[in-house]
């Protein structure tokens, strides 16, 4: 893997977290759906954790927004750990399986903060297999950082100009049949 400048290896993983952390968030709203939940159900109890007045609801209120700003948030923080963790490994395996390793940290640290003010309430709402595979595919999209890195930063050319050689020479706007002012 190339060298990259410290900051951007950090905003990549920042970038790779957020995108993690809305794959996260598909897969519970998917899952929410298949097993006949309100798909705001995680989202809303994420929120919960922000503020105490908002309990467990089925539709989707400014407690939604807090658990999606606080998912969003986490992970994004967790992509930039990631990244310092991630930015001297060349072998874009290891990345990957590190990436796995994070997620499945993340979801311990998760079930060790969250839930724990959560309570008995989480596990009535949230299976604990659904949330381990939103953090597994959290962790392999972490694991595509260095292919983000690689495709989001690339060198300038040598010239920044269209024709490396100068425009071409003509003496107005031509159309299909040749000269349009003449």
């Amino acid at each position: 893997m190339p060298r990259y400048l410290p900051f951007v290896r950090l905003l990549v993983g920042i970038e790779a977290g957020v995108l993690g952390g809305l794959a996260t968030v598909g897969w519970l709203l998917l899952s929410s759906a298949l097993l006949h939940h309100s798909a705001w159900t995680v989202p809303n109890l994420l929120g919960s954790l922000l503020d105490q007045n908002a309990g467990p609801r089925a539709g989707f209120g400014a407690a939604t927004l807090a658990g999606l700003a606080l998912q969003l948030f986490s992970t994004g923080v967790a992509g930039l750990l990631f990244s310092l963790l991630a930015g001297g490994i060349r072998s874009r395996r290891r990345v990957m399986i590190l990436g796995v390793l994070v997620g499945l940290v993340w979801f311990y640290f998760f079930q060790a903060v969250a839930f724990r003010k959560l309570g008995a309430l989480a596990w009535v709402y949230t299976p604990p297999r659904l949330l381990l595979a939103g953090h597994v595919i959290f962790g392999l999209v972490l694991g595509c950082y260095p292919w983000l890195l690689a495709a989001g930063v690339r060198p300038l050319p040598a010239s920044r100009s269209r024709w490396p050689n100068g425009p071409p020479e003509s003496d107005g706007p031509t159309g299909p049949g040749g000269p349009i002012f003449s």
